[in-house]
């Protein structure tokens, strides 16, 4: 007993002197189980030859987007650090070279944008729907399959 203390009361805590906050002493220990986040996707399901082929070309226009409205925007950033009395100067009136500049970047945005979408609805789409349409022939097959296999289990006993 601590010679402060007195009879019948618990004797003087110091606390835990191993340095850790009482937050981390006392909290349970982590239950084992999945981790966070999303399922993994099984592998059969990324090896789809179509798929991959869309993935591919999905890629290849988000690239082509990026990369011209990217280097649109870094032209216009480039020019006003570099020539910010370019930008200022009067083109008609009051509208100056750099309003015209960035009303023709949003031009280009929204023409690439369109252009994009377009595209997209040519090429993915379609593709896409056959691979869902294919997708979901298989899995009612596999379900059909399923159901006969149970149904002659049921009653193979007889």
């Amino acid at each position: 007993m601590h010679p402060t203390s007195h009879p019948g009361e618990p004797p003087y805590d110091y606390g835990d002197l191993s340095g850790w906050p009482p937050s981390a002493r006392l909290a349970p220990p982590p239950r084992p189980g999945p981790p966070p986040g999303p399922p993994p996707v099984p592998p059969q399901a990324t090896a789809t030859p179509g798929l991959d082929a869309l993935r591919r070309r999905v890629g290849r226009l988000d690239r082509a987007l990026i990369t011209v409205n990217a280097a649109s925007f870094a032209a216009l950033v480039l020019l006003a650090g570099a020539a910010p009395g370019l930008l200022a100067v009067d083109v008609v009136g009051q509208i100056n070279l750099g309003l015209l500049l960035c009303a023709a970047l949003g031009v280009v945005s929204l023409c690439t944008s369109i252009r994009y979408d377009r595209r997209y609805s040519r090429e993915v789409d379609p593709e896409a729907d056959r691979i869902r349409t294919r997708h979901e022939e298989r899995v009612a097959a596999t379900a059909t399959a399923a159901q006969e296999r149970a149904a002659g289990r049921r009653w193979s006993g007889w």
